[in-house]
């Protein structure tokens, strides 16, 4: 292996003395300007509307920052998706009752009553119910005589408050959640 080694740095040695051989200058010269000659010409770039539109996408950093910002918008938009889900959601399992009590009705139409039921807040179906029309009419009383029955519970608690104290303290006592109609 060494022989080798040693026949090589001689070989490079020689290569390393020696010129290259030049036939003229004038023919290396002829030879490069014919070479440049035929190289393609670079010829200008004529205005393209694709190019004016998307050029943007050659480079690189801008590419680069456009793609997190729209990633940075999905994701923004997708986080107002779920609140706003999530609040029509909770928006739907609350009642809404639009007067102080509640209409009382005597309307002869079955329909009626049980849209009625329906805006209460009760989950009657209105089509095959199995509700008779009779038991409708009860419902509708009964609603009306707790409605007035609770009034004058709340006139009785405002005039003494001792007895409001006492009511405030039991419920407490017991952790019930008020439930404003």
């Amino acid at each position: 292996m060494k022989a080798n080694e040693e026949k090589y740095r001689k070989v490079m040695e020689v290569l390393k003395k020696s010129e290259p051989v030049t036939g003229s200058q004038e023919e290396i010269e002829r030879e490069v300007v014919n070479r440049i000659s035929y190289l393609p010409k670079g010829d200008k770039e004529s205005f393209s509307i694709f190019s004016f539109l998307f050029g943007w996408t050659e480079i690189g950093w801008v590419r680069r920052s456009l793609v997190t910002a729209s990633l940075f918008l999905v994701v923004i938009f997708v986080y107002q998706q779920s609140v706003i889900v999530k609040q029509l959601n909770w928006l739907s399992t609350q009642i809404v009752v639009s007067s102080e009590k509640p209409v009382r009705t005597t309307i002869s139409d079955f329909s009626g009553k049980l849209r009625f039921l329906r805006i209460s807040g009760s989950r009657v179906p209105q089509k095959g119910s199995q509700i008779s029309e009779k038991q409708l009419d009860m419902l509708i009383e009964a609603l009306g005589k707790l409605q007035t029955d609770y009034d004058n519970l709340l006139k009785i608690m405002e005039e003494n408050p001792e007895l409001k104290e006492m009511i405030e303290q039991k419920l407490s006592e017991k952790n019930y959640i008020k439930v404003k109609l």
